[in-house]
């Protein structure tokens, strides 16, 4: 199933509630409506700010982050995980698998107004276990002010918050800590933020930087648990959208800050195969995809794999 544009109306004078995207901070909800269109259909809207301190914290500021698009329909899957599916509020999402394609990346460009995202989205998948919803996915038309801008996919596994908490604890062993609990210390020498084209230190992902050509290595640096846009709440794990801006900064650093090909994010697809936990070290590996201008970030912890991010710039 995919999904395609409608005409149903959309409006973008208010934000939906935070509690429908799992978000603390007000400033951190993009999501401004919601309609269901069909048995699995419904649109949202999404305003794309012209000041944010992460999404909009570039040192080229004429185009709209694709990580902002991301989130922006991260947080329309979790509305319509409460609203179309009616699922509880405490439900648990963890992204599995996410796909986002710019099809015109013109359409970034930003205006004067802030950008007005309309998503167009189709539930291609679900799984219910015991009258409980545990996995769903999703396929979504992307329109920006007005002009196509691209599509996306995305796949979260969905539990009861109390079967959450026992999983996590039945993997580790003991309590996961959350990121709001432990120490914020580099891990080796912080990356500059210039390298990725970033202003703040907070928003700089990547510790002990190694560049070998094409080839890049890191450590996911612990620094971003105090980034309030990364961890608007208090995880206890690596958050997907840390990881996708972790392959971001090691495609910008590979390409001499996008100056090979352009630093727009024109295509991204993630696997998320196991849990980064928060208190030890995740290395971070990145290099070019043979015969592709797409770069390959794999994020590893304990000797073993648990991202992996193509992705494109332009």
């Amino acid at each position: 199933m995919t999904s395609t544009l409608t005409s149903v109306e959309i409006g973008y004078d208010r934000t939906v509630s935070r509690a429908l995207v799992h978000r603390w901070s007000l400033s951190e909800v993009f999501l401004t409506d919601y309609a269901r269109t069909g048995a699995r259909e419904f649109v949202c809207g999404a305003q794309l700010p012209l000041s944010h301190g992460y999404f909009r914290d570039h040192i080229d500021l004429r185009f709209y982050d694709s990580l902002n698009i991301l989130e922006a329909c991260r947080q329309a899957a979790t509305c319509a995980v409460h609203l179309h599916e009616g699922a509880p509020s405490d439900i648990s999402l963890i992204a599995k698998a996410w796909s986002l394609t710019v099809t015109d990346p013109d359409a970034l460009v930003v205006g004067v107004r802030p950008g007005e995202l309309r998503i167009d989205a189709a539930i291609t998948e679900r799984k219910v276990r015991g009258n409980q919803l545990r996995h769903i996915g999703f396929a979504m038309a992307l329109e920006l002010d007005g002009a196509r801008l691209g599509e996306l996919t995305m796949d979260l596994a969905c539990a009861p918050i109390e079967q959450y908490r026992s999983l996590r604890h039945y993997r580790r062993g003991d309590e996961p800590p959350t990121a709001y609990t432990l120490a914020t210390t580099p891990t080796g020498t912080p990356t500059v933020p210039l390298l990725v084209q970033r202003r703040q230190p907070v928003n700089s992902v990547l510790d002990d930087l190694r560049v070998d050509g094409g080839t890049v290595a890191a450590i996911l640096s612990p620094r971003t648990f105090a980034n309030r846009s990364m961890y608007d709440h208090p995880y206890d794990h690596v958050p997907a959208m840390v990881l996708s801006e972790a392959a971001r900064q090691c495609a910008l650093v590979a390409t001499d800050a996008g100056k090979a090909h352009g630093s727009r994010i024109l295509s991204l697809d993630g696997e998320f195969t196991r849990f980064g936990e928060l208190d030890r070290p995740i290395l971070i590996g990145s290099a070019p995809r043979p015969d592709s201008v797409d770069h390959r970030m794999v994020a590893a912890q304990d000797g073993r794999e648990i991202a992996r991010v193509d992705i494109r710039l332009g």
